[in-house]
């Protein structure tokens, strides 16, 4: 079996030093060299954000600063360890400028949770575009593709690429248990006004700069969108995505895979019900999702089933009496949304994603309900790991003051089975519920 985190590094190596050079292509639309200065014209509040841009928009500055504000109480008949509690979840200082109009630079902290300021997104993106560079068979010049290196969202699932700010609920179904959130990375994307397509090389989080007993361990992402139907009020988005890497350096050859009930007050962020455990014997793991939703008019219905396959090595080690099954584990949800006031998500083929809704039609603001039911199962009996099974189904009512303030109400029925003990440490077979708010405020 190839053994791929020790097999990798020359390969993407060379592709980051590919990226590299043709990021620095210069495309014939504008000609770099002759621009060292940009004349701004005053400042604006676009979209909920300050921007400052010139005539042409090849020079652009803005900064998005948002704070999430959260409270949660817990009720149970049984003796689980949730404490109510309230905090700040995040507070996130943006900036993104646009130089040259191909070249695009952001910089993300999150000051959330107590806690400095911790780096987030740091990129460089290089755009190419067919009303620049010319036509393609099938797509003419209604194409671009981007470029971006630095670190960034990993490419995963519809849920976990949305920013949090669109969210329907406080948290991601699952809290993204198969999915993992930035990483260092080089990425292509192109896009059409109906296809989408992303690839790249992720290495690890940002944080974690010393490796002492192995090389950076790098694996390769894929995601690809098709929207046949995208109009006002009436979209349908059909996608899917997978993922291969081996186990992170110093990790040796284990992985695991724990998460929490949907829920991060207080020090409720280390109760994870579901967890496998270190698995031992990993060569790689792969992952896998498929994606659907659908707008029509202020109905959003969305839904993703995903799996994670853990590749274990065959006959290693040697002693035969060591049992080194490959494993499987698999989740998903389904969810809906209404807007009671008539408006409708919009779409983002660029992000391939839906993007935020329409302004308030009423001057008081929007009201939207909306329910999702997740089940993640990590227990694989055949390789006797026993992880876990949660179900949740979540209800939420949101009110939108504008379209940049906006407080969610959820409340969320939590149901573990028997092994959901956070691998011995918690107490299994739990069921309880929990009341959680939100004051999101998006901030020029």
């Amino acid at each position: 079996m190839i053994d791929i985190k020790r097999n990798t590094q020359k390969m993407v190596m060379t592709l980051f030093g590919l990226l590299l050079l043709v990021i620095g292509v210069r495309a014939e639309g504008l000609d770099t060299t002759q621009i060292h200065s940009a004349i701004l014209k005053p400042g604006e509040i676009q979209e909920g954000i300050l921007v400052f841009e010139d005539e042409a928009g090849d020079w652009k500055i803005w900064w998005d600063h948002r704070m999430y504000w959260d409270g949660a109480v817990y009720f149970s008949d049984d003796d689980i360890p949730m404490q109510n509690g309230m905090q700040l979840r995040r507070g996130i200082i943006q900036f993104k400028t646009t130089m040259y109009r191909d070249w695009e630079a952001y910089i993300d902290l999150n000051a959330g949770r107590g806690s400095g300021a911790t780096p987030r997104d740091f990129w460089l993106k290089r755009y190419f575009r067919g009303s620049d560079l010319g036509a393609l068979p099938i797509v003419g010049s209604n194409w671009t593709l981007e470029l971006q290196v630095g670190n960034f969202k990993e490419v995963s699932g519809l849920e976990r690429l949305t920013s949090s700010r669109m969210l329907t609920f406080l948290e991601r179904s699952g809290d993204s248990v198969f999915e993992v959130g930035r990483r260092k990375g080089a990425v292509f994307t192109f896009y059409t006004d109906r296809f989408w397509i992303e690839a790249g090389t992720f290495g690890q989080e940002i944080d974690e700069n010393r490796f002492e007993q192995d090389n950076e361990a790098f694996g390769f992402n894929g995601r690809i969108v098709w929207t046949p139907i995208q109009q006002h009020r009436r979209i349908i988005h059909l996608g899917g995505w997978g993922s291969i890497r081996p186990p992170d350096a110093d990790n040796g050859d284990r992985v695991r895979l724990r998460t929490r009930p949907e829920t991060r007050i207080s020090d409720n962020s280390s109760y994870r019900f579901l967890n496998t455990g270190q698995i031992g014997y990993v060569d790689n793991y792969t992952r896998f999702g498929v994606e659907f939703g659908t707008v029509l008019g202020s109905l959003q219905i969305q839904s993703e089933y995903k799996m994670f396959n853990v590749n274990r090595y065959e006959g290693y080690p040697d002693d035969p009496n060591i049992q080194t099954p490959d494993a499987s584990f698999w989740g998903g949800y389904l969810k809906a949304s209404y807007f009671l006031t008539g408006e409708s998500r919009g779409y983002a083929i660029s992000e391939g994603e839906f993007a935020n809704f329409d302004h308030p039609i009423n001057s008081w603001g929007a009201l939207q309900v909306a329910a999702r039911y997740s089940i993640h199962d990590l227990t694989d009996s055949s390789a006797d790991i026993y992880g876990g099974r949660q179900d949740i189904l979540t209800l939420g009512l949101n009110y939108y003051a504008t379209r940049f303030i906006k407080f969610n109400f959820n409340y969320a029925m939590v149901w573990n089975d028997e092994y959901a003990d956070g691998n011995g440490d918690l107490p299994g077979e739990k069921s309880f519920s929990m009341f959680q708010t939100r004051m999101l405020v998006r901030l020029p």
